[in-house]
């Protein structure tokens, strides 16, 4: 059979058959029903069937559908869908049967399927069926056509929602692994699971150290203490992150960064020293301020050196990124031989900044380095 994909006076003529069959049923009038013989009609409420031989037209329902519900009640049409294929029409639809007021009455949901043929070009009911509603959304609520779709559409809001929450605990996440490891190495982790440690020639290495920690601690509480130690450290990080330096960690009051991993292009030599000459810059400014309040201040020494390091990050809890190699403890010593106020640069950093415009040194000669033995040194300031 040809199906009408469109046929608006057709529809209006099915949709007109099934109001008349379905409102005198209502009505519990039964001369106003009417079906096509030789077709079952079951009669949902009840599952009653009968079959029509050798008429035209017949009672659609039986009088022991009458006897049983005698009452009338109303229909209230919630949505209904019409197809038609040439002869043969098929209605859809959920409809409120409202039987009764107040608290005798009741409301049940009934998704219903009317069948209808044309014939001697009038329409007329072939075959009924109808049940509960079988869609669920939760516990004891029925899913109409109409609740299916404004539920998909709520589903959607929800997935949409969702995933931006996602998209929002994931940004916070890769910000906070961010702030423990550099970029690269992160990448690197969420990628394989694990980043492997890598061996750099050329890394410039600061370690800072303040004086009178061991007195100001005395001075202040625990509080306080730390409120200080964080204003300090807080500076550092904005300095060294405006020249690419990669902050390694910090051991008690002693700061420690290096420029030139896990990107050797990251920084340079003459970016670390020039953070090391503004960071004491920031230490004298706010130790200015301290004395103005009667408060404790802190002084600090600074070391930097240069040279190879294997860095990465090691274990599988509470992991940091972090750099091995005599480098490393050289540029502690270099903190250690210095003085407060002043940045101490061993000979391999000041060969790689001494050509630099506007920095200044003073050579230190060959100074005791604890384990190192003797080694040259020199303060470095601007000109």
């Amino acid at each position: 059979m040809e199906m009408i994909m469109s046929n608006p006076e057709a529809e209006v003529a099915v949709m007109a058959a099934h109001d008349q069959f379905w409102q005198s049923y209502a009505r519990r009038d039964l001369d106003s029903r009417f079906a096509v013989c030789a077709e079952d009609v079951t009669f949902f409420g009840t599952g009653l069937h009968e079959r029509a031989v050798g008429k035209a037209q017949y009672r659609a329902m039986n009088q022991k559908g009458v006897d049983q519900f005698p009452h009338a009640f109303t229909i209230e049409y919630i949505w209904s869908e019409v197809r038609i294929w040439g002869e043969v029409a098929w209605v859809e639809g959920d409809t409120y049967w409202i039987i009764g007021t107040g608290k005798t009455g009741s409301k049940d949901l009934i998704r219903q399927t009317t069948i209808l043929k044309k014939v001697n070009e009038r329409w007329l009911v072939a075959h009924v069926h109808g049940s509960d509603p079988d869609y669920r959304l939760r516990e004891g609520e029925h899913m109409t056509h109409g609740r299916v779709f404004a539920r998909n559409a709520e589903l959607e809001r929800e997935v949409v929602e969702r995933t931006r929450e996602l998209r929002e605990a994931k940004k916070r996440t890769d910000d906070l692994l961010l702030n423990i490891l550099p970029e690269e190495v992160a990448e690197e982790l969420k990628a394989k699971g694990h980043a492997d440690a890598k061996h750099f020639d050329q890394v410039t290495i600061l370690f800072t150290d303040f004086k009178g920690f061991t007195e100001a601690s005395e001075k202040l509480s625990p509080q306080e203490l730390v409120e200080e130690l964080n204003t300090c450290f807080k500076a550092f990080d904005g300095l060294i992150t405006e020249r690419g330096i990669e902050k390694i960690k910090t051991i008690g009051d002693a700061y420690m960064c290096a420029g030139g991993l896990p990107v050797p292009s990251s920084s340079t030599p003459t970016g670390v020293v020039q953070a090391a000459l503004e960071m004491q810059a920031f230490m004298v400014a706010r130790k200015k301020e301290r004395d103005a309040l009667g408060k404790p201040a802190f002084e600090m020494r600074v070391g930097i050196h240069t040279g190879p390091v294997v860095a990465g990050i090691v274990g599988v809890k509470k992991f940091a990124y972090d750099i091995w190699g005599d480098t490393v403890n050289t540029a502690s010593r270099m903190e250690s031989s210095g003085e407060v106020g002043q940045v101490n640069i061993s000979e391999s950093t000041y060969a790689l900044v001494k050509n630099e415009p506007g920095l200044t040194f003073t050579p230190r000669g060959k100074v005791q380095a604890k384990g190192k033995g003797e080694m040259e040194m020199y303060f470095v300031g601007r000109g």
